[in-house]
């Protein structure tokens, strides 16, 4: 598989090129709300999964297909980039070869008590932890974390994190409705957000179908009365994705597509406009696709998503 997907419509960084160096659902939690389904792989292992030569290699081929076909480069996956061990020499040659393009990191931050993982990831302009619990039981509940992984520990290295990351630190923090949004662990929550000081709170919920059916989202009006346990400041609800379009003719739009939906589900409006292409010609190629049965659809809040099957 590809270390390179997208660009990923993304409601944060709108046209984000995706870099992927952990295989499929390799991760450190299993999160209830995952949109890339359950992880198959628990663990806290940092490997090198993949050459960075060769990722470096398809960054370079993609430039030259589409120059301008990204508004952002995001080190996210179906799994956690931090496993990536070397992650920090990766960064930097990224960001020496495309210093105008903003360098991102979504991160669990499950793995920021390991000062290597903290060195590497300064090379990024900005890293995105999530923070979605701070009370044992409920993060036990909604990440269902590795077993060596402890609370406590997570928090003293987003701590560490946070006092030597000369860029921008935002915290992601989704709600999960009956899991982790109850005024007791928002009071509490919010006192650790204010400790921490975040550039940036973005305030997410469940919006793609999940790893766990049973899981339900915050409602737009839900999510709007949970804000006053927030730095009324500095946070914001993640807001629906607006691309453009940049590319006339995809001679390998099927593929591009099938990089896209293995990492996430999408709607169809959402691809078109991440992959630059008319919406009637992604639907005939995925048309295409679908009767080779490696696309499935799913309904999610009364949406239609494109997975991989």
């Amino acid at each position: 598989m590809r270390a390179i997907f997208g660009p990923v419509p993304s409601r944060r960084l709108g046209r984000s090129l995706g870099v992927d160096v952990i295989p499929p659902k390799t991760c450190s939690y299993d999160c209830v709300y995952c949109e890339s389904g359950h992880t198959t792989h628990l663990t806290i292992t940092r490997q090198a999964f993949v050459m960075p030569d060769l990722v470096l290699e398809e960054l370079a081929d993609y430039f030259r297909s589409y120059p301008r076909g990204a508004d952002v480069i995001t080190f996210s996956s179906a799994g956690e980039p931090t496993l990536y061990k070397p992650l920090g020499d990766l960064l930097r040659a990224v960001k020496k070869r495309y210093p105008s393009l903003p360098l991102i990191v979504l991160t669990n931050g499950s793995l920021l008590w390991d000062p290597e993982v903290r060195s590497g990831l300064a090379a990024a302009d900005r890293v995105v932890p999530s923070l979605d619990a701070v009370i044992t039981d409920v993060f036990t509940k909604v990440n269902v974390p590795h077993p060596r992984l402890d609370l406590s520990t997570i928090m003293e290295g987003l701590k560490a994190f946070r006092k030597d990351y000369p860029g921008q630190f935002h915290l992601e923090v989704l709600l999960v409705a009956g899991y982790n949004n109850q005024p007791q662990h928002l009071h509490e929550l919010r006192r650790v957000i204010e400790q921490l000081n975040p550039d940036q709170v973005e305030l997410n919920t469940v919006v793609r179908p999940p790893a766990d059916p049973k899981v339900r989202g915050l409602s737009e009006q839900e999510l709007k009365s949970v804000l006053p346990f927030f730095p009324a400041n500095k946070t914001r609800i993640v807001g629906s994705y607006c691309g453009s379009a940049l590319i006339k003719h995809d001679s390998d739009l099927a593929g591009r597509a099938m990089e896209v939906v293995r990492r996430r589900p999408c709607t169809i409006l959402e691809m078109a406009a991440s992959l630059g292409v008319e919406s009637e010609e992604l639907r005939t190629v995925l048309a295409d696709l679908e009767t080779k049965n490696l696309l499935v659809r799913r309904s999610f809040n009364g949406l239609e998503y494109i997975a991989a099957s």
